[in-house]
């Protein structure tokens, strides 16, 4: 058998709290075997054993996550997966997991590696050893999961590659702090999940590596646009994702190390499928752009969400009630209900609960002109697709009925990976920029005025959430190549908090953490960024205000980063629960940040 990529954990968590998992720690281990069928599973084990060498656990179901058998020669196989649940202790367990045949107990596993692919290797020809991984941290019961965020692994350019002295120094050092022991003992050692926030790939590339994308893309916008879809282009652009996986998320180094240690959640960003995606305008109605767009989504649900279902249908945007392609053919029907990739989970312990929710900003970002026959016609922008906007309504109220609203400590990390609250560039700017390709990064943006409405949509549903679920909301961000952090208050009547007593506003903390590879912006362009935007605080409709905090000594961090996100144990004091506290820090490449973002739920309505 050849390992073509893995080990990759993926989190695990129930949608609501439930008693029953509070004392194990669940999750999946994926790994992408050259296996020529679906129908004749691996014959392996998965095996847990402690620092000592003994065997805690033993898993030998599993089942196929992605069936890739269609693809070339070179690319086929199929992604397996095995679900994995170990007992949680009194204290945090390090443990580390291998493979054995079933045949041969006791001996672990050793992969054959695949042979490069047009010299282009997926990892640097080694020769084969035992797959042995180290370091997967189940934590103590009441405990809940140490967070490491990312975002922006990667470049759009090979020219930003090369600018760069150390390309995986972050990765490095998180590898690093995962694997130390704290100083303070009564703290978790570690990560137990990894949230990556968008841009985990960097396809942009393709655009260069396929010879019929990159013969399209010099064709006139014109002719781009009507241009019917050659035969085999379908299959052969998913095959390139799924190499762009191999080669970004395999090998000894960046990325790998983490994915097979600390099991992951992660939400697309445009680089995922290519620069600038849902900001293009007329041309995602073209059939090219669809099939771009398809053969990205089936990728990301192989290996960002860990299983794909139904391999060989297409995959649509979630624009159905917004847009009709300009040309659609059979093959790129999409027969899903649900086009988005919205997606919450639900991390338990008996004194508080961690709820993830991850907004997909891609699959129904789009334009339409509303009235073609206006003299002077009007467009309209969306972000999140009505479908999403449903889902997620659907959620905060199942959120608010659970049975432990104001009964127990919760906290909402919001993952969107476009900041809520960033550098303010004018229409006039928007419209400017056009001539010089940058007009699709300010439409990226939640602070572009034709996203202003919605984004005052989004903050007001947030801060619902928080009064009407009495949990913590905190908002994780990427994409803009620089850390910051940002500050929501609302003096609306409707979001106070009748146990904050005679307190007139509420607050949401934005954290941004980007990039982990990419170069931050050099100094003379990030100036004239500043020149042309605004960041002052800014007053929004319904009672909001916005503002942006310093990172340590300046507003923002031009430094690479990832964050580091704790959450207290509850602690018990003459019969009442302390509020735990969420405690945030950017861990940067060069500089040493000490402050943290502390985040407090708030207090319990009154009894009686």
């Amino acid at each position: 058998m050849k390992l073509l990529l893995g080990p990759i954990l993926y989190a695990k968590a129930q949608s609501t709290p439930d008693p029953k998992s509070h004392d194990v720690w669940s999750f999946y281990v994926n790994v992408f075997l050259d296996s020529p069928s679906v129908g004749v599973s691996p014959a392996l084990k998965l095996c847990f054993t402690d620092v000592r060498g003994v065997q805690v656990a033993a898993f030998e179901e599993v089942r196929p996550a992605a069936d890739f058998t269609r693809l070339p020669k070179d690319t086929a196989g199929v992604v397996w997966r095995w679900e994995v649940v170990l007992p949680r202790r009194d204290v945090a367990q390090r443990l580390s997991y291998h493979f054995e045949a079933v045949d041969q107990p006791g001996v672990p596993v050793t992969f054959g590696c695949p042979p490069p692919r047009n010299n282009r290797s997926a990892s640097p020809a080694s020769s084969p050893k035992p797959l042995v991984v180290s370091d997967v941290i189940v934590p103590a019961k009441g405990v809940s999961p140490n967070i490491a965020f990312f975002s922006c692994n990667g470049a759009s350019r090979a020219s930003d590659w090369s600018d760069l002295e150390e390309p995986y120094a972050l990765w490095d050092k998180m590898l690093q702090q995962h694997q130390q022991e704290p100083t303070d003992p009564a703290k978790t050692p570690g990560f137990q999940l990894l949230i990556g926030g968008g841009d985990q790939l960097y396809a942009d590339s393709l655009h260069n590596t396929v010879e019929l994308l990159n013969g399209h893309m010099k064709l006139p916008r014109s002719k781009r646009l009507n241009r019917p879809v050659p035969d085999g282009l379908r299959e052969s652009l998913l095959t390139e994702y799924v190499w762009l996986y191999r080669e970004r998320w395999g090998g000894p180094e960046g990325i790998a190390p983490l994915l097979q240690r600390v099991p992951g959640l992660f939400m697309w960003d445009d680089h995922d499928i290519f620069d600038g995606w849902g900001s293009h305008e007329e041309l995602q109605r073209s059939p090219w752009y669809r099939a771009l767009y398809s053969a990205a989504a089936r990728a990301f649900e192989a290996f960002q969400k860990g299983t794909l279902d139904q391999p060989w249908t297409a995959r649509e945007p979630d624009d159905q009630e917004l847009l009709q392609p300009v040309l659609r053919e059979a093959q790129d029907v999409d027969p899903r209900q649900t086009r988005h990739y919205f997606q919450t989970f639900c991390f338990s312990t008996e004194d508080c609960d961690l709820d993830v929710v991850l907004l997909d900003l891609r699959s129904g970002r789009t334009s339409r002109v509303l009235d073609t026959a206006d003299a002077h016609p009007q467009s309209e922008f969306t972000v999140m697709s009505r479908t999403q906007w449903d889902a997620f309504d659907a959620w905060r109220e199942e959120h608010r009925q659970r049975p432990e609203n104001g009964k127990k400590a919760r906290h909402v990390l919001v993952v969107s990976s476009v900041p809520l609250v960033h550098l303010r560039f004018g229409p006039a700017m928007e419209d400017m920029t056009g001539g010089i390709n940058l007009r699709d990064d300010l439409l990226d943006q939640w602070e572009s005025a034709v996203h202003r409405g919605e984004r005052t949509r989004l903050l007001m549903n947030l801060f619902s959430l928080s009064k009407r679920s009495y949990c913590a909301v905190t908002v994780l961000s990427g994409d803009v190549h620089v850390g910051a952090r940002a500050r929501v208050r609302s003096r609306n009547p409707d979001h106070l908090v009748p146990a904050l007593g005679t307190v007139g506003e509420v607050f949401i903390e934005q954290v941004t953490s980007s990039p982990i590879i990419h170069p931050p912006p050099c100094w003379l362009a990030f100036k004239g960024m500043l020149a042309m935007s605004k960041d002052s605080r800014e007053d929004l409709p319904g009672f909001l205000q916005t503002e942006l905090l310093p990172v340590g000594k300046e507003l923002y961090l031009r430094d690479r980063n990832w964050l580091s996100i704790r959450l207290e144990k509850p602690k018990h004091r003459e019969h009442m629960t302390v509020r735990p506290k969420l405690w945030v820090r950017w861990i940067a490449e060069k500089q040493h940040l000490p402050m943290e973002v502390v985040v407090e739920p708030p207090p319990f309505p009154p009894r009686g």
